[in-house]
């Protein structure tokens, strides 16, 4: 008799991949999907030169067919930023691409303001910027990563991750990593990026998100909180 193979450990990796393999089944190109698991994951919203960026190529036919593709599919609704002509983000709300990569209620998928969009482009921005990097996203993400990949974090209980708790008694939930915002990890050494989008020029909900993340950043040997300051904020910076 023989014993049934171990399962293998949960990779982020691994994961992304799936995911990208379930988007394309919806007729997007392999580039296509790994690009919008980014966009699905971090922010819900992108413009036209990040797609470009990523698949390392020029505004031309390539990127009108992909933009044309998701607005006249309905998979995506393009917003105006300002004057005609003068820039489009493309919001994804069609809700089985979200439910293909496992995060059916996504918050990123709903209707939100145009300065809430503008933030999560410079999220995007910033996780595009070092695809060295494996970005984390969904809570959920980010739990098995810590608890069952980097051995830094691995002695945390459950209960001293960042989380933030509501109702009391039998009724008490847990929201863990509430702040959604992207970490980028590195599966094999050092440093982590933990990305903190300013968007208030006091420091209190800095501080307030630091003092959430206190356990794991004791945990972990070496890591970087980088701050994004959006132009008008830029007079906070010390």
């Amino acid at each position: 008799m023989s014993l049934a193979p171990a399962p293998e450990p949960w990779r982020i990796e691994q994961a992304n991949c799936q995911r990208a393999d379930a988007l394309a089944a919806f007729g997007f190109t392999e580039r296509q999907a790994r690009f919008l698991v980014q966009v699905l994951l971090h922010a819900g919203v992108f413009v036209e030169r990040q797609y470009a960026h990523f698949a390392g190529i020029t505004h031309g036919q390539k990127t009108t067919d992909f933009l044309a593709r998701l607005v006249d599919r309905q998979y995506a609704m393009p917003i105006a930023t300002g004057a005609l002509h003068r820039g489009r983000l493309f919001h994804l709300h069609y809700k089985p691409l979200w439910s293909a990569i496992g995060e059916p209620d996504s918050r990123f998928r709903k209707a939100a303001t145009l300065g809430r969009l503008i933030e999560r482009v410079m999220l995007l921005d910033a996780v595009l910027a070092e695809r060295d990097l494996v970005w984390l996203g969904p809570s959920a993400d980010k739990l098995r990563f810590f608890a069952s990949q980097c051995n830094e974090a691995a002695r945390l209980r459950q209960g001293e991750y960042p989380r933030i708790c509501f109702g009391e008694g039998p009724a008490k939930v847990a929201r863990y990593f509430p702040d959604k915002l992207p970490i980028g990890a590195n599966p094999y050494g050092s440093p982590h990026v933990f990305l903190y989008l300013v968007t208030k020029p006091s420091p209190a909900d800095f501080r307030a998100f630091l003092i959430r993340h206190t356990n794991l950043l004791g945990a972990l040997h070496e890591w970087t909180v980088r701050l994004l300051f959006p132009q008008h904020l830029t007079k906070a910076i010390p």
